[in-house]
C-alpha cells in the first residue's frame, strides 16, 4: 500500500524578521553561538522550539557539565561557569578519571538564567517556543527559515545561519548532505532519560554496601568517584543480571549511576537506556519516551530491592522535559573528523577549538565504552557545510564519524565549536563572504581575543 498524501492550501508566509545572522536552536552550543556572533557585531536572532534554553543540559535535565578542562576549554564556557559561580549556581565539583577532567554540577534555574544574561548582554534577540519546520534555498543559499509557533508560520531572513539544533534540522531541510549512526548498520549511541533522584536514602548504610561490593566485585564497578564530600558510582552488572531472572525487570542498559553526597539523604540515579531507535523519527521518539518511563520505574524498584540504604526512598522528580539524545544526523563538511585524528591528537592549520573528553560510546547493544584521550584540535571545516554557501553548524551535529562524535558531543566542546562558528557567521555576514572561504587566521585570531584556547 502506497503512502497517502493531502494537498495544503497555498498561503503567503510573512517576514517577521530581517538579521544578520540566525542561530537555530537554544541549547549550549546555540547559546555560545548567539552570544558571539552578537559580540561581534552581527545583528543575530537566536530561535529555541522550547521555552528555555540550555538544552540538554536544562531539559533532559543532564545538569553537569562533563569533562571540562580549563587548559584546554575557555572562552564562552570559562566566562558561564565564573557567572554561575557568582550566582551560587555551582554545586558538586570533582574530577572524573573515566573522562579525564572535572564534573561540575550547574543549577538548571540559574543556568537559563545566566544563559538569557549573557544573550541580553550581547545584543541577541530571542525567540522561543518556535519549532523550525523548513529552510528555503536558492543557488546554494539559505534565504530563510521557516518556523511554526503561536502565531502560525513565519519566516525569518538572514545573511547566514547557524544550525545548532543537534539534530542538522536546518542542514537537512536546506539539503546538504548528512551522515546518521554508525557505517555497516546506520544505529545510533542509545538515548537516556536520566533518572530521579531519591529522597531519604540511608546513606551510611548505602555507603558501606558500595564499599563492600566493590572489594567482592571489583571488575563489575565501571566507575568509583570518592572525592571529598561527593561520591559517583556506577556498575553493578551482576546485580541487574539476578533482578531481570528475578523479576523480569526491563533495565535494558548493563550499569547504573548513582551519585550523591556523603551528608545527604539524597541520591540521584540514571540507567535508562532506549537502543535502535532514530531521533529524527517521531515514531521511535514517542516509542524512546514512553519505554524510558518504564525503565525509570524499574530502576526505581531495583535500587529499593537490590542496593540496601534504598529500602525506605522516596522518589522525586526531575524534571525531564524530553529524553536526551546522544546521536543523530551528522552533516557532511569541509573535513569529517575521524577517530584517528582524536586518538593522535592531531594538529590542523584552521583549528577554532581544542577539545580533550573522552570518547564516550554508548553502544546500541546496551554498554558502554570510555577510551581517554590527549588534548586535539577541531578544524574550521568541521563547521562548513558542503554545498551551501551561508551555512554552519555547531555542536553535535558538525561534520564527524560516528565514533568521534563520542568525544565531541560533551558540552565543553559543543559550547567552543559554537563560539567559533557564531564569530564566523559575524564575519561572513560582514563582508557578505562565502562562509568556507573566510579568513581563518583572522578568526583564530578574535576567538584568541576571547579567550579560546587554539
Amino acid at each position: 500500500m502506497g503512502t497517502e498524501f493531502i494537498k495544503e492550501r497555498p498561503r503567503e508566509v510573512p517576514v517577521i524578521r530581517k538579521v544578520d545572522v540566525v542561530v537555530a536552536g537554544g541549547g549550549v552550543a546555540g547559546i555560545s553561538a548567539a552570544v558571539s556572533s552578537a559580540r561581534n557585531g552581527a545583528k543575530t536572532l537566536l530561535v529555541e522550539q522550547g521555552g528555555f534554553l540550555g538544552g540538554t543540559v536544562t531539559a533532559c535535565p543532564m545538569k553537569w557539565i562533563g569533562g571540562y578542562n580549563p587548559k584546554v576549554h575557555a572562552g564562552i564556557l570559562a566566562d558561564m561557569l565564573d557567572r554561575m559561580k557568582a550566582a551560587h549556581g555551582i554545586g558538586r565539583e570533582f574530577h572524573s578519571p573515566n573522562i579525564g577532567g572535572k564534573m561540575i554540577e550547574v543549577s538548571l534555574d540559574i543556568f537559563k538564567e545566566v544563559g538569557l544574561a549573557m544573550l541580553e548582554e550581547a545584543g541577541a534577540e530571542i525567540f522561543l517556543h518556535s519549532l523550525i519546520c523548513d529552510a528555503v534555498t536558492e543557488n546554494e543559499k539559505i534565504g530563510g527559515i521557516l518556523v511554526e509557533n503561536k502565531s502560525g508560520r513565519q519566516a525569518i531572513l538572514a545573511k547566514v545561519f547557524i544550525d545548532a539544533t543537534g539534530d542538522g534540522d536546518v542542514a537537512f531541510r536546506a539539503g546538504a548532505v548528512c551522515e546518521k549512526g554508525r557505517p555497516k548498520d546506520g544505529k545510533t549511541q542509545g538515548m537516556t532519560l536520566c533518572g530521579p533522584t531519591m529522597d531519604d536514602v540511608d546513606g551510611e548504610k548505602l555507603w558501606k554496601f558500595l564499599c563492600e561490593y566493590r572489594r567482592i566485585h571489583s571488575k563489575e564497578i565501571r566507575e568509583w568517584n570518592d572525592e571529598h564530600s561527593v561520591f559517583a558510582v556506577s556498575g553493578f552488572l551482576g546485580l541487574i543480571e539476578r533482578a531481570k531472572r528475578e523479576d523480569d525487570f526491563r533495565m535494558a542498559y548493563d550499569c547504573i549511576w548513582l551519585n550523591g553526597k556523603h551528608d545527604s539523604n539524597q541520591v540521584e540515579l540514571s540507567g535508562s537506556f532506549i537502543s535502535d531507535a532514530d531521533g529524527t523519527d517521531v515514531f521511535d521518539l514517542t516509542h524512546a519516551e514512553i519505554e524510558s518511563v518504564k525503565q525509570i520505574s524499574e530502576m526505581v524498584a531495583f535500587v529499593r530491592k537490590y542496593i540496601p540504604g534504598f529500602e525506605k526512598s522516596v522518589r522525586m522528580d526531575r524534571g525531564s522535559a524530553y529524553i536526551g539524545v546522544r546521536e543523530t544526523r551528522r552533516v557532511v563538511g569541509g573535513y569529517v573528523l575521524t577517530e584517528d585524528d582524536i586518538l593522535q591528537g592531531r594538529r590542523f592549520d584552521d583549528v577554532i577549538a581544542k577539545n580533550s573528553t573522552p570518547m564516550d560510546l554508548h553502544n546500541p547493544e546496551g554498554n558502554q565504552n570510555w577510551i581517554l584521550v590527549k588534548p586535539y584540535d577541531i578544524p574550521y571545516r568541521c563547521l562548513v557545510v558542503d554545498g551551501i554557501d551561508n551555512l554552519l553548524v555547531a555542536g553535535r551535529c558538525i561534520s564527524v564519524t560516528h565514533r568521534a562524535l563520542a568525544s565531541v558531543r560533551f558540552v565543553p566542546c559543543c559550547m567552543a565549536t559554537g563560539q567559533a562558528a557564531g564569530v564566523a557567521a559575524s564575519m561572513a555576514a560582514k563582508t557578505n563572504a562565502v562562509s568556507r572561504k573566510i579568513n581563518t587566521a583572522e578568526l583564530q585570531k578574535v576567538l584568541k581575543k576571547q579567550g579560546v584556547v587554539i
